[in-house]
């Protein structure tokens, strides 16, 4: 083999390396720093004094672990083999891994309520609320 050949692919491969080395993937919840989605997103994830941890992003990467790094392997394979970028590959990963996290969720996967969370209001579905008619005034 010629080395010139043998050197144009040594460079492709450690610039695919060098592209893939910086990237992050975030998986989780969007929502402020105050906001309720997240606090309780958080009870959820890590449990309270009163809410045993019911983690549902954790859970779900601990329970399907070979399934994310069968989807990690796959996407680094096609940058190191020139198919995709970096950042194409980055995002299909963080795609692939949110919807392992509600496929997890909708699977109800998730660790089965507490007594606490079964008696509670917060989380009775459906509400007390839902089941009300509309109070709506009538423009008559």
């Amino acid at each position: 083999m010629d080395v010139n050949v043998i050197l144009n692919d040594f460079e492709r491969l450690k610039k695919a390396c060098d592209d893939m080395a910086g990237k992050k993937i975030l998986v989780g919840l969007v929502g402020g720093v105050d906001s309720e989605v997240l606090k309780i997103a958080i009870a959820h994830e890590y449990g309270t004094e009163k809410l045993p941890e019911r983690s549902f992003i954790r859970a779900s990467f601990d329970a399907d672990q070979a399934k994310l790094g069968e989807i990690v392997s796959g996407a680094i394979g096609k940058v190191l083999s020139g198919q995709t970028s970096a950042d194409a590959a980055a995002n299909a990963i963080g795609a692939q891994a949110a919807q392992m996290v509600q496929n997890f969720i909708d699977d109800n996967r998730v660790k089965p309520q507490s007594d606490f969370t079964k008696n509670c209001l917060l989380y009775t579905s459906p509400s007390p609320r839902d089941r009300q008619k509309s109070r709506m005034p009538s423009s008559a």
